[in-house]
């Protein structure tokens, strides 16, 4: 009668296809189990101490299926021309050659089995929480709450050449037909098989490649959270809560996003394309904010009249200095050399051509917010009410 237990097994299914129906990832089985607990200390719904443990999975975008997976057209064209309309369009064009894509995209199908690698596994991370909640008194509650999440596997794409032409050297393949890698999905920082045609007679070789091959670290994501909480319950006069929040929120992989950039490609982002962007990318994560305070507010000021607000104070997020590779000579997996093979130019974590690594060049300006709200609740017409409600009533502008 005190305690109370929730435990679960959940399992998710995956499955992406591309615009032609053809499946590039299918995770049929990711078993997700989860244990809450909860524990009425004294019997009177006074004081809660509670738990929970679980693992939570995200599935794969589907912008993937557009660009990654499917029959995708990005070309690009030279021209000359001899004058300009008047509406600015341009005369006498002449081609300097016929379209090229960069990345190989013509608009021809893709075969699924290159687009990702076999047996991927899925989004994960692990989450655990404790904490307790306690009346004082009818006019006040308090509680905590620790949190603790780990990012356990991530997927991207992958776009490095290099380690499968190593694999054809060591192999005796003869690449002098290769057509060119076009990128694939992959679990960053975990072994990987490709299935890639590396000497163009129309069959697909199966790779298999360690992290180490790759030349990819160990992915990590960590958030540690403290929360505390103290609330004046509604006593027909007023409500009140205020929370504050320390977290840390460090990593070398944010998640489906590159924030850092703003790059909103999801799960295609170029953070893991190279193993020379994931030097010194170890360090704050975009949306690491160290405090934060939040204060609601509600106050009946006559049975027909309310007044509310909401106040939001939040450190800024953390900065980063990105920039060129420091060299232009050697390779980074016979030496280390962190070169710009990829001719990304500004998309490493160096500065000036110093290491700088994610997160440390300093906080943006915090965040401060005041919000405030208006009811009537007229008595005349009983069950209508009308609300107005101003954000952000200083108009601050802060740079996210």
């Amino acid at each position: 009668d005190r305690v109370l237990l929730s435990l679960g097994l959940r399992n998710e299914g995956f499955n992406n296809k591309n615009g032609d129906g053809k499946s590039y990832i299918d995770l049929p089985k990711q078993l997700a189990p989860r244990l809450g607990a909860t524990w009425d200390v004294q019997g009177d719904a006074s004081f809660k101490v509670f738990g929970n443990l679980g693992r939570y999975h995200v599935p794969l975008p589907t912008n993937v299926a557009v660009r990654g997976a499917g029959s995708s057209l990005y070309t690009q064209e030279n021209f000359v021309y001899t004058g300009v309309n008047a509406d600015g369009t341009p005369t006498g064009l002449t081609s300097l050659g016929r379209a090229y894509s960069a990345n190989n995209e013509y608009g021809q199908a893709k075969d699924p089995r290159q687009v990702a690698a076999e047996n991927m596994k899925g989004n994960y991370q692990d989450e655990f929480a404790l904490g307790f909640e306690k009346a004082l008194s009818k006019d006040l509650n308090v509680g905590a709450k620790f949190t603790h999440r780990a990012l356990k596997v991530g997927i991207d794409d992958h776009c490095d050449d290099r380690p499968f032409m190593a694999w054809a050297a060591r192999n005796g393949v003869d690449t002098a037909n290769f057509a060119g890698y076009n990128c694939a999905l992959f679990n960053p920082g975990l072994a990987n098989t490709f299935n890639i045609d590396m000497n163009g007679d129309g069959t697909l070789e199966k790779i298999a490649l360690s992290a180490a091959d790759l030349g990819m670290p160990e992915i990590n994501r960590k958030y540690i959270a403290l929360d505390l909480f103290a609330e004046h319950p509604f006593d027909g006069k007023w409500w009140g809560k205020m929370t504050y929040t320390w977290s840390r929120n460090t990593g070398n992989m944010e998640g489906q996003l590159l924030s850092d950039i703003g790059q909103g490609d999801v799960a295609t982002t170029q953070a893991w394309d190279f193993p020379e962007f994931a030097v010194n990318a170890q360090g704050r994560l975009p949306n690491d904010r160290k405090h934060q305070v939040k204060l609601f507010g509600y106050y009946q000021a006559t049975p027909e009249w309310g007044f509310g607000g909401n106040l939001l104070l939040a450190s800024g997020r953390p900065k980063n200095c990105i920039g060129n590779a420091p060299s232009t000579t050697g390779d980074f997996f016979t030496n280390g050399a962190i070169t710009n093979y990829s001719h990304y130019n500004s998309a490493y974590f160096f500065c000036n051509g110093v290491a700088s690594p994610r997160g440390s060049a300093g906080n943006l300006p915090a965040d401060i917010r005041l919000d405030l709200n208006f009811t009537y609740k007229p008595d005349y017409l009983k069950g209508f009410g009308v609300k107005l409600d101003i954000f952000n009533v200083f108009d601050r502008q802060s740079p996210q």
